[in-house]
C-alpha cells in the first residue's frame, strides 16, 4: 500500500463511493466483478467508504467476503425504500432517465444521507451511470468536491439500440422514450462531474457527444491472468457463450445464436456441444435450449474457470446494450478463439485479435466451423498475449489509481 495522507487533515485520503450494488469475492455480474477490482485497487492508495441503496442484494452483499470492509446502505423513503418492489422501481428509474432508485434518490434531503461524510471525502465517485444522477446535486452542494463518473456503460446507447432491435411497436416507443430521457440526463450528469470514466474510446466519444464538456477518461477493465487456457486445451468441440442470462441482451444474444446460427454449425460438426453459463435463464430460453440440438444450460456456477478450459470456441453473439463487453475480453485473455458480433467486439480496439466478427448468421457459423477445426490457433494466442498486456490487472491498477491521485488534494506523483 502507498502510504498517503490528506494535505487537508493529515489522515489517509478518503473516497466516497455512491454504488448502485455492493461487490464481493465471486458477485455473479461482470459490472459487480469490475466494482470490486475498482475498489481494491483504491484501496491501495485511500480509504474508500461505500453508500449504497439497500436492496436485499446489497443487505446481502455485506456479509459476503471480500465486501468492502466500509458500507453504508441508505433505506431512503417511500412506499419502495429498502428495495422494495423492484420491478416497478426500476420501471420508475427507466422513466426519469436510468437514475438513481427513487427511494435513495430522496433520501438526499433527510437526516440518513451521510453529507458529512462527503464534504470530508477527497474524491466523491458515482459507480455506474445511474448513480450520476446525484452528481449535480452533490456538485451545488459541494461546489469545489472533486467527483468522478465511473461510466459502466453509456445507458443512451443501451436503449437506443434496444429501441432498433424491438419488432413490438408500443416497446420501440417505450425504449425510445427511455432513450431521449436518458440522454438528457447523462448530458447533465456527465458534465457535473471532473471526469468520466468509460471502459474504451468508443465510449469515450459517445460521452462527448452527449456532454462536449464532460472530460471522459479510459479506463480498461482488469481480467485476472492466472487461470489463462488455450483452445488446445479442450478436447471436445465446445462452443461456450457466458453471462447473466436473466439479463435481455444476453437472453436475445443466446436466442439469436441458437436460432440462426447453431444448426448451421451442428449440421457440419455433429458433435459440437454449446454450452451457455451463466445464471437466471428465462423460461422460454431453458425451452429454446431444450429444443435445440446438443446444448445446454449450467444455471449458476461458482466459476467460470471449468467452462472456459473446455472450450475450443467462444461467442458473443450480442446484438444489443452498450460499453465492452467483458466476456468478450475474458475469452480474449485466456487465448480462446472467439467469433464476436459487431456489438459483442466493441470496445476493443483491434478486430485482428477475432477468429472473426459478423453478424451475418451465416458467415458467423462458417467462422465458428472453421474455429472449431483448429483455425486461428495461433491468432487467438498472439490475442492472448496482446490481451494480458492490455488488460491485466496490474496495468488496470496503475490506470485507476492515477486518475484519481491527480484528483487529490495531493496529488499522486
Amino acid at each position: 500500500m502507498n502510504e498517503r495522507k490528506s494535505v487537508r487533515d493529515g489522515h489517509d485520503p478518503l473516497i466516497v463511493s455512491l454504488t448502485k450494488y455492493i461487490p464481493y469475492d465471486g458477485i455473479p455480474h461482470a459490472g459487480g466483478q469490475y466494482a470490486k477490482d475498482h475498489f481494491d485497487a483504491l484501496a491501495g492508495i485511500a480509504r474508500v467508504v461505500a453508500v449504497a441503496p439497500s436492496t436485499p442484494a446489497n443487505r446481502a452483499a455485506v456479509t459476503r467476503q471480500g465486501a468492502p470492509g466500509e458500507v453504508i446502505l441508505i433505506e431512503g423513503t417511500g412506499p419502495f425504500r429498502a428495495g422494495r418492489a423492484k420491478l416497478l422501481t426500476d420501471l420508475a428509474s427507466a422513466w426519469r432517465g436510468s437514475d438513481a432508485q427513487g427511494f435513495f434518490g430522496r433520501a438526499v434531503t433527510t437526516p440518513e444521507w451521510p453529507w458529512d461524510l462527503l464534504a470530508e471525502a477527497d474524491v466523491v465517485e458515482f459507480q455506474w451511470s445511474e448513480m450520476a444522477s446525484l452528481a449535480p446535486l452533490v456538485r451545488s452542494r459541494l461546489p469545489e468536491k472533486p467527483l468522478v463518473v465511473v461510466a459502466h456503460d453509456v445507458i443512451t446507447q443501451r436503449w437506443r439500440r434496444a429501441a432498433g432491435a424491438s419488432k413490438n411497436p408500443v416497446l420501440r416507443t417505450a425504449y425510445s422514450v427511455a432513450a431521449r430521457r436518458s440522454a438528457a440526463r447523462e448530458r447533465r450528469d456527465f458534465a457535473a462531474a471532473d471526469r468520466v470514466v468509460v471502459f474504451s474510446e468508443k465510449d469515450a466519444a459517445l460521452v462527448r457527444d452527449l456532454a462536449p464538456a464532460a472530460q471522459p477518461v479510459v479506463v480498461a477493465p482488469g481480467f485476472r491472468l492466472g487461470s489463462t487456457s488455450t483452445a488446445q486445451q479442450a478436447e471436445e468441440p465446445v462452443v461456450l457463450f457466458t453471462g447473466a442470462l436473466g439479463r435481455p441482451d444476453n437472453d436475445r444474444a443466446v436466442r439469436w445464436f441458437l436460432q440462426n446460427v447453431w444448426p448451421r454449425v451442428t449440421e457440419r460438426v455433429p458433435d459440437a456441444l454449446f454450452v451457455a453459463a451463466g445464471s437466471g435463464p428465462r423460461r422460454g430460453l431453458r425451452r429454446l435450449v431444450a429444443r435445440s440440438r446438443r446444448a445446454e444450460l449450467t444455471g449458476f456456477v461458482p466459476s467460470l474457470d471449468p467452462y472456459y478450459a473446455s472450450a475450443r470456441v467462444f461467442v458473443a453473439p450480442v446484438l444489443t446494450g452498450a460499453g465492452v463487453k467483458f466476456k468478450t475480453v475474458d475469452a480474449l485473455v485466456r487465448g480462446l478463439p472467439t467469433v464476436a458480433t459487431p456489438v459483442g467486439a466493441e470496445g476493443i480496439e483491434r478486430e485482428d485479435v477475432f477468429a472473426g466478427v459478423t453478424d451475418d448468421p451465416v458467415r458467423f457459423a462458417d467462422l465458428v466451423v472453421a474455429a472449431l477445426r483448429g483455425a486461428h490457433a495461433e491468432r487467438a494466442a498472439a490475442a492472448g498475449e496482446w490481451a494480458a498486456e492490455v488488460y491485466g490487472m496490474d496495468a488496470f491498477t496503475r490506470r485507476v489509481r492515477a486518475v484519481y491521485g491527480q484528483l487529490m488534494p495531493d496529488p499522486l506523483a
